[in-house]
């Protein structure tokens, strides 16, 4: 039977596909919205056309996110939405061919929770499921070398999860999770926002002002007009909102994540802290784009921080994986 091998990641914001001789086939938010009328579980969308929903549908319609902090929240929708995405990689799907796929996991999660995952791939209609680090995804898409002896300390500021590691030839030496990223830096924006100016905004209203105006410059001067509804009046109203406005709750959230850091160096060996000393941390994720995150990070911890130059998307480690069997399998057993 012909096989079909797949690099797939089921985040938390978004799930990715690659195919080979295709690259990166799908990415798409990981929502899916459904039909809340009794007796109904019909799937209204997924992805893109579900997170349009959001803070628009009607009452009979509920936006999930089955997928959240890393882990499998709802097994039944993330089956669902991870089949629809199956059918748009193969629209036509026969039972001639077999799916293999490569599934980048966070670190730090329990082996039932890694369970669970291979449990939603196997329903969803994947043959075979291989769980790989996501760190050795990304350290792979980047060309970092995985079977070097030397350790290599990596940072991944996720949607809703930072994963922090140091590994060294082909192994996760320590591997941990906090949970704070992106999206809930933007929870964090909002509610600041509604408690100082009594404007209630969206979750997308805060993430824009997290970007266009986030920094973690004390002295940053940027600022922007958002319109929300007033909490007291409930009427429309518009706000100028300074960087210096938002930076208290943006530093507190770094701030958590580079005290996770120091715990983290503070526990390991001498051995492994000369490397780090020599190399510095390697940082990645989209949180890592945040103004005055460099310096920031080198005050708070002592040690230079690199940052990619390109962001390449960790799934295409993957390619190396499906392409090179051995690299795979020394992965695995060692993990």
């Amino acid at each position: 039977m012909a096989t079909c091998f797949i690099g797939l990641e089921l985040g938390s914001y978004n799930t990715w596909i690659f195919k080979p001789g295709n690259g990166v086939v799908l990415k798409e938010p990981s929502l899916i919205a459904m039909s809340t009328k009794v007796n109904d579980k019909e799937i209204v969308a997924v992805g893109s056309k579900a997170q349009k929903y959001i803070g628009r549908a009607p009452e009979n319609i509920t936006v999930f996110s089955p997928i959240s902090s890393g882990v499998v929240q709802f097994e039944e929708l993330a089956v669902l939405m991870l089949k629809e995405y199956l059918k748009k990689v193969f629209p036509v799907r026969s039972f001639s061919f077999k799916i293999k796929a490569i599934l980048l996991t966070p670190l730090g999660i329990s082996s039932e929770e890694k369970k669970q995952f291979e449990v939603v791939c196997f329903k969803a209609g994947i043959n075979e499921v291989y769980l790989v680090p996501e760190v050795m995804g990304y350290a792979l898409a980047s060309n970092i070398d995985i079977k070097s002896k030397n350790y290599q300390f990596f940072v991944n500021i996720g949607s809703d999860i930072t994963n922090i590691s140091v590994i060294s030839n082909y192994t996760i030496i320590t591997g941990y999770n906090i949970s704070i990223g992106g999206s809930i830096i933007n929870v964090g924006i909002k509610k600041y926002i509604e408690d100082k100016f009594s404007l209630k905004i969206s979750l997308a209203q805060a993430e824009n002002l997290k970007i266009e105006i986030g920094s973690l410059f004390e002295n940053y001067n940027a600022k922007q007009n958002i319109i929300g509804i007033n909490t007291k009046t409930k009427l429309k109203e518009q706000v100028l909102i300074t960087a210096s406005d938002l930076l208290p709750t943006i530093f507190y959230f770094y701030n958590k994540i580079a005290d996770a850091i120091k715990s983290i160096i503070s526990s390991i060996s001498p051995e492994i802290v000369a490397d780090i000393s020599k190399n510095g941390i390697i940082y990645y994720g989209g949180s890592t784009e945040i103004a005055g995150f460099e310096n920031f990070m080198t005050k708070q911890i002592g040690y230079k921080v690199n940052l990619p130059n390109t962001i390449t998307p960790k799934i295409y480690g993957t390619k190396n994986l499906i392409n090179n069997p051995d690299e795979l399998r020394k992965i695995l057993k060692n993990n």
